[in-house]
């Protein structure tokens, strides 16, 4: 009997010291500004119907990685405000949506501070699936000088849409320390 109750005790010490055994520690990983993020539009961003104050909602579209650990996962909401809106103007020139003030969340739970975003005919074609209509100012300025340069400065230039899903590319704007657990 006393030999199966010192197997008992032993057994209860052996758990219990392995529950009181410490987990992997977090490990702070520092994520510099510069990191590249992208984003998925989840409000749709119009020139022509969007305006100053407007909020707008993103999704990270990949995980965020430093040093072989994930900082930021897919998924993650982001959100930021329209802080201006520039509609089309003579010689072609586009309109543009300027987003600033984007946030997003890391895997700890801080805050993450990211680069304003513009939405801009130059910047839609690096915006996978956004789209813009065309303005014909500077070509036509270009090909025949003066006859152009009367037609540029009749012709507006396009407004430019971001639909749900388009993704773009922004930044880290401040450098952070992230604790990724083990």
């Amino acid at each position: 009997m006393r030999r199966i109750a010192t197997i008992i005790a032993a057994a209860v010490l052996v758990v219990a010291a392995a529950g009181a055994a410490p987990a992997l520690a977090d490990v702070g990983v520092p994520v510099p500004a510069g990191a590249e993020v992208l984003l998925r539009f989840e409000t749709p961003v119009d020139s022509s119907t969007t305006q100053q104050g407007t909020a707008v909602q993103f999704e990270v579209a990949s995980d965020v990685v430093v040093d072989r650990s994930i900082v930021i996962r897919a998924a993650t909401p982001a959100r930021g405000v329209v802080t201006a809106v520039a509609h089309p103007g003579l010689f072609g020139k586009g309109a543009r949506v300027h987003i600033e003030s984007i946030d997003t969340t890391a895997v700890d739970g801080r805050p993450i501070k990211l680069s304003p975003v513009d939405v801009t005919p130059d910047t839609v074609a690096q915006i996978q699936g956004a789209s813009r209509t065309a303005g014909s100012g500077v070509a036509g300025i270009v090909l025949i000088w003066p006859i152009g340069f009367l037609g540029g400065s009749l012709v507006h230039g396009g407004q430019v849409q971001a639909p749900a899903g388009a993704v773009v590319t922004t930044t880290v704007s401040e450098a952070a320390q992230i604790a990724v657990p083990q």
